[in-house]
């Protein structure tokens, strides 16, 4: 969430003449909440493409982060990834960004992740819980959890860096009735998030400041997360067609998943290379 949380506090939504409340809503109803015209947007990734697949009429305007931030941690005596074979590991949702993640880290490091034994358990406290508590064998996890858990001794078997391919989590998506009717006010919020973009990429003393002041994080986490944004952010908003075609499995055309004209359009006003 941080470039809209910058886009926001940067002035970067007043500038192009927008008022933007941000609505914090369980992920698997984003997409209904925008379908049925309570939101213009949805910030979420992984569920709305699943009901973009199950036939949802919206679209990927644009891709914010493009790489998953997760990491994958297991218990204390296990220090490899060939040692989850059989073994629990805790995710949010089965088949969620997280699980989906942790199966690409494993599979980098040459370990079939069907050998392992997804558990849904929930939000990241409640999978850094059940971690410590011996519930599960491993976690897929995002920041700061995972330098917590590592600080207590918990191993860190890989993370972004170890993750190919795009695996967004987070994007801009919209009804596709909307995006007909309001092209204009899609394009100056596409807008406004390039600009916000821009700004994590080269400021990066005041987007730490940010970070600490907006999530009372401590000035350590804060610079960790923002390197991880550095990993992790599509600065022009755009993943591959090849890397959609992977995301989607050529379940739809990706005609029928995401339509990048306005943010090609926003590129070029602001001077960013596609």
């Amino acid at each position: 969430m941080t470039p809209f949380q910058v886009a926001a506090l940067k002035g970067f939504y007043k500038e192009e003449g927008l008022e933007v409340e941000m609505i914090q809503v369980n992920p698997r109803l984003g997409a209904m909440a925008v379908m049925n015209g309570d939101l213009d947007f949805t910030t979420t990734f992984g569920s709305t493409l699943r009901g973009v697949l199950q036939g949802l009429p919206l679209r990927f305007a644009a891709v914010s982060v493009k790489k998953s931030e997760h990491f994958l941690i297991a218990r204390r005596e296990i220090k490899d990834v060939q040692e989850l074979k059989g073994k629990k590991i805790a995710v949010s949702t089965l088949l969620g960004t997280d699980q989906i993640a942790a199966e690409e880290i494993a599979r980098s490091k040459g370990f079939n992740p069907a050998l392992m034994q997804p558990i849904a358990v929930g939000d990241a406290p409640l999978r850094a819980q059940a971690l410590r508590s011996g519930i599960v064998d491993a976690s897929s996890i995002s920041s700061p959890h995972d330098m917590m858990l590592k600080d207590e001794g918990f191993n860190v078997l890989g993370g972004p860096e170890d993750i190919k391919y795009a695996l967004p989590t987070s994007g801009v998506a919209v009804a596709v009735k909307f995006l007909q009717d309001k092209p204009q006010l899609v394009k100056q919020f596409l807008r406004a998030l390039l600009k916000a973009h821009r700004f994590v990429f080269e400021n990066r003393a005041e987007t730490i400041q940010i970070m600490t002041r907006w999530l009372s994080q401590t000035p350590e986490v804060a610079a960790h997360s923002y390197q991880l944004e550095l990993v992790s952010l599509a600065r022009n908003g755009e993943i591959t067609d090849y890397e959609w075609e992977r995301l989607t499995e050529g379940k739809k055309p990706l005609a029928e998943v995401r339509d990048f004209t306005l943010l090609r359009q926003a590129q070029k006003e602001l001077g960013i290379r596609q």
